[in-house]
This record gives C-alpha cells, sequence and structure tokens, in this order.
C-alpha cells in the first residue's frame, strides 16, 4: 500500500491519465503515453481490462437478448435487469477506478485484478 508521502510523487498529469483509463474507450490515450510511471500503468492495465470485460459482456447480453430476450414478457424483464446490473457494476467500477487514480492511490480492480496483471503494457 503507498504511503502519504507516495501521492506526493505522482504528477497531478499522471493523475489524470490514470482517471482516463478508467472511461472506456478512452483507455487508449494513456496506454501510448511515452515514458509512463508504474503508478499509470497499473491503471492502464485495469483501464484496458474493464473496457475488455464491457465488451466480452455487451456481446454476451447482445447474445442472451436475441435469444432468451424473445420470449414476450419474462424476456423483456430478464434482458431489463441483466442491462441494469450490467450498467450500475462497470458504473460503479469506473466511477471508483477514476477517483483512486484522481486521488494518486494505488488501487486494485476487484476480481478483474489477477488479468490486469497479465496484460502487457509498460
Amino acid at each position: 500500500m503507498a504511503t502519504e508521502g507516495d501521492f506526493m510523487d505522482i504528477s497531478i498529469r499522471e493523475r489524470w491519465f490514470g482517471a482516463v483509463c478508467y472511461l472506456s474507450i478512452l483507455v487508449f490515450i494513456p496506454i501510448f503515453v511515452k515514458n509512463k510511471s508504474a503508478f499509470l500503468v497499473r491503471h492502464c492495465r485495469q483501464g484496458f481490462v474493464l473496457f475488455f470485460a464491457e465488451v466480452v459482456l455487451l456481446l454476451l447480453l447482445a447474445a442472451i437478448e436475441s435469444t432468451i430476450g424473445r420470449i414476450p414478457i419474462l424476456g423483456l424483464l430478464i434482458s431489463i435487469i441483466l442491462h441494469l446490473a450490467f450498467f450500475v457494476v462497470f458504473l460503479t467500477l469506473s466511477v471508483l477506478g477514476f477517483i483512486k487514480a484522481l486521488s494518486g492511490e494505488d488501487w486494485r480492480l476487484p476480481v478483474l485484478d489477477e488479468f490486469a496483471e497479465k496484460v502487457p503494457i509498460s
């Protein structure tokens, strides 16, 4: 865990780039920044994994909607509930990541952190 002194070492520029990592497709902007610190690399990896998970789950929701969603009332209800749950989970994770990066904290993305460690961003 980082100490108070570590937060001061992270520039405002790196904090903002770290926060942008959690804004869906905008994660590619900080990924192509030269001379990234370990702080920014960590947030780029997590933002990329979050974006990838969003895309995969949207494709899965589309498949579910085209199959189960065709059931007259039950399918519509299931589709609405899944879309709402998807939206709430990813919005919450994005907002938390944005705030943690902007405040200079080294935050670990719940569940997806082990996948983020394997992303080859340096």
